[in-house]
């Protein structure tokens, strides 16, 4: 006679009727060792705590999960085809505590830390969606910021417990499991995800090159064409290096000398000053000089003569864009990339020397390109702000049907297990 083997339907219906049924009683603290196996089987955490699993359309996310949660989240309900009974957890919590807590003699410190796994978990949406996806904790050794377990319950507190009456203690219970939530979810520290934390490293990325770009544009655009705002910023920036160069030799002490990486930190905004002397006399070569004489309109009238004087109009007209321009521009757009790397190479910083210099010749100090560079990476940050959610929720769909399927071999198998298991017993006892 062949061996019926489950299939994924039937193993998660027949696991999660065998719980439905015993979710109106009062749940059974088992001898440690087994308390122990049993949360750590697949859905342990709903078996042990006496919670009613839901159906499989409502585990990891499914259409009714989803459902459910726009209704209310994780509500009181009846049933195991619904979302859990949040005090019903907390009751059957205090309940098992009261043998399973390490400062009794039937406790014991690992029962205990899994029990009080089993509540949190249960407890929040967010990782009871992660636990119905496989049947299993994935996290369980996680730390439980800010859940402290208290000694255990009071004789008072015990009878009302198991009575599943309030009372004083029964109060400072539910307190005591209310405020062991420790955040929205019971786990603030891993709300972001990996795509979440690519995002904003990238969205930060994007807008540092805004503003160097930006600053630029501005040192560029207007500040090496005026006389007094290019002395200006040269002297803020060579004041800057003198204080940059004295905390490095108070730093390092009168008997050591600076290498040359210190030395190239302690005198970039030297450079940089350098660059922006080079593009404002870049801006200064005269192209040409013209003059002009005075006519009849300038003539003096006096006493019946006239004598026209001669009048000296100069124009001067400089060069808008030259070499020396060039040089500057490429010398503090270099200076504005390189700052950007906390570590950077000789190989880096000639590849960065050669991108600004085309991007200089390119550029020229006009307004308008520079405004075209910033309205590109604009464009560049509000891609990445649309992109990355939409790629994180297709990341995370494709996690979790993975993830969901490997549940239902994990709980098949345990059915099996369990199945073989029984018949063994049953054949060693009637061999008997």
């Amino acid at each position: 006679m062949t061996e019926k083997i489950p299939t994924r339907t039937e193993s998660m219906a027949s696991t999660a009727s065998s719980t439905t049924s015993s979710s109106s009683t009062t749940p059974t603290a088992l001898p440690t060792e087994e308390a122990l196996q049993l949360l750590l089987s697949p859905d342990g955490y709903y078996k042990y705590l006496g919670i009613p699993i839901p159906e499989p359309d409502l585990m990891g996310g499914g259409p009714k999960y989803q459902a459910a949660m726009a209704a209310g989240g994780a509500g009181p309900t009846e049933g195991g085809g619904g979302m859990i009974n949040l005090d019903q957890v907390k009751k059957n919590y205090r309940r098992l505590s009261l043998k399973h807590h390490p400062d009794r003699k039937t406790g014991d410190a690992e029962t205990f830390r899994m029990l009080n796994r089993a509540k949190i978990v249960l407890s929040s949406p967010k990782l009871r969606r992660e636990y119905d996806l496989v049947g299993l904790d994935l996290d369980d050794d996680a730390e439980d910021d800010g859940h402290h377990h208290e000694g255990p319950p009071s004789s008072t507190g015990t009878a009302a417990a198991e009575n599943g009456e309030g009372g004083a203690d029964g109060t400072a219970g539910d307190a005591q499991d209310d405020g062991g939530g420790g955040g929205k979810d019971g786990s603030d520290s891993k709300t972001e995800t990996v795509m979440g934390h690519l995002a904003s490293a990238t969205l930060a990325a994007v807008l540092q090159v805004v503003v160097r770009t930006a600053l630029m544009g501005l040192v560029s655009v207007l500040i090496s064409r005026y006389t007094i705002l290019a002395f200006l910023a040269m002297g803020m920036l060579a004041f800057l290096t003198t204080r940059m160069y004295a905390t490095v030799k108070q730093t390092l002490g009168p008997n050591i000398k600076p290498t040359f990486a210190v030395m190239r930190e302690a005198l970039s905004p030297l450079l940089i000053a350098f660059g922006i002397f080079c593009m404002y006399r870049g801006r200064r070569f005269v192209i040409a000089s013209t003059a002009g004489i005075g006519d009849a309109d300038n003539a003096i009238v006096g006493d019946g003569t006239s004598d026209a004087t001669t009048t000296e109009v100069i124009a001067t007209q400089y060069l808008d864009w030259s070499w020396t321009f060039l040089i500057g521009e490429t010398i503090v757009m270099t200076s504005f990339i390189s700052n950007s790397f906390e570590k950077r190479s000789n190989v880096f910083l000639g590849v960065f020397t050669i991108l600004s210099l085309f991007l200089s010749l390119w550029l020229r100090g006009k307004f308008w390109r520079y405004a075209t560079i910033l309205g590109f990476e604009g464009i560049l940050a509000l891609l990445v702000l649309m992109a990355f959610p939409i790629m994180e929720m297709i990341l995370e769909s494709i996690v979790e049907e993975k993830m969901r399927k490997v549940g239902e071999k994990i709980r098949m198998h345990d059915v099996r297990m369990k199945e073989m298991l029984r018949r063994k017993r049953e054949g060693s006892g009637s061999a008997s």
